[in-house]
């Protein structure tokens, strides 16, 4: 008569391959976006925002139509991002071209501005601790070597007044005038909607291109926070506070434009005609909902 083995059975443990399993998912669902996301339609960039195309205007209609009314825009966005205006985009008619180019163009400005908020608030931490005497750790000092690196500056004074955004309505009318209301050939072929020029301009190579409208949100704000010419705009935007005041930023902008105090104006009458106070209002509710929280720590 055979003798029966014994046969220890290893405990399974379920939380481990609960684990195991959820990561492969989403390892694999982030390498085919990776690899098949440009081909329908969409494409994640350096920063890991997710950038969508659209062929038209009707599929650019289809998209935002997600979002029934432009007043009623969330400011806590989906992380998706329209990369480029399509190519009929200035053929719609001034009126339904605004409206499509504010809620387009609305979450760019949104997620651009809570980026170099965040940056401004890890300087103003590690200027804290200067402040008070307490020693810098090996990740403050690399924080700060990268923080003088991006906006040019040596002290930690100047990075504070250097780094920041650009309050949303501002940052819109000026993309809305430079660019026609992204009817312009350098919004629609380059994504430059800023009218921002190259360093060193060639015949025919103006204006700068960029890869999509949030690269060029990212330099354009870049540009305010190191140009030599936007000095005092700086000065007046740390010294406003947390939510500057548009209206009077705006007069810091003269030499943005040839066409200077009248470009001032301009500005200003774009954000009262359009209501964009508005959203600046939306997001400066976010912000301090979001400060508030006990979750959002920077320690």
């Amino acid at each position: 008569m055979k003798e029966k083995r014994l046969v220890l059975k290893p405990k399974t443990n379920v939380a481990g391959v609960i684990f195991i399993v959820l990561f492969a998912l989403v390892f694999i669902f982030g390498i085919a976006l990776l690899v098949f996301g440009k081909e329908n339609g969409y494409y994640v960039n350096k920063n890991g925002v997710i950038l969508y195309s659209v062929k038209n205007v009707r599929e650019l209609k289809e998209r935002l139509s997600l979002y029934k009314y432009l007043n009623q825009y969330p400011v806590q966005v989906e992380p998706y991002l329209l990369k480029s205006f399509p190519k009929d985009f200035p053929h719609l008619k001034a009126k339904e071209r605004k409206k499509l180019f504010i809620k387009a163009l609305l979450p760019i400005a949104i997620i651009v501005n809570k980026q170099f908020r965040k940056e401004h608030q890890i300087f103003e931490k590690i200027a804290e601790k200067i402040k008070s005497g307490r020693p810098l750790s090996q990740i403050d000092r690399e924080i700060l070597n990268y923080g003088f690196k991006k906006y040019r500056c040596h002290t930690i004074k100047e990075l504070l007044i250097r780094s920041g955004g650009v309050p949303v309505s501002l940052l819109i009318a000026q993309a809305g005038i430079e660019s026609g209301w992204g009817k312009s050939r350098f919004a629609i072929q380059y994504n430059n909607i800023y009218g921002i020029h190259r360093k060193h301009p060639k015949p025919g190579r103006i204006v700068m291109r960029f890869k999509s409208l949030y690269n060029a949100t990212v330099e354009y704000v870049l540009n305010l926070d190191r140009g030599r010419a936007y000095r005092k705009f700086r000065l007046a935007r740390y010294r406003m506070g947390d939510f500057p005041n548009p209206y009077k930023l705006a007069e810091f902008l003269t030499l943005y434009s040839t066409k200077r105090s009248h470009y001032i104006h301009l500005i200003q009458r774009i954000i009262t005609a359009n209501n964009l106070i508005a959203y600046d209002k939306k997001f400066e509710s976010v912000i301090v909902a979001e400060n508030s929280s006990p979750n959002n720590s920077l320690e």
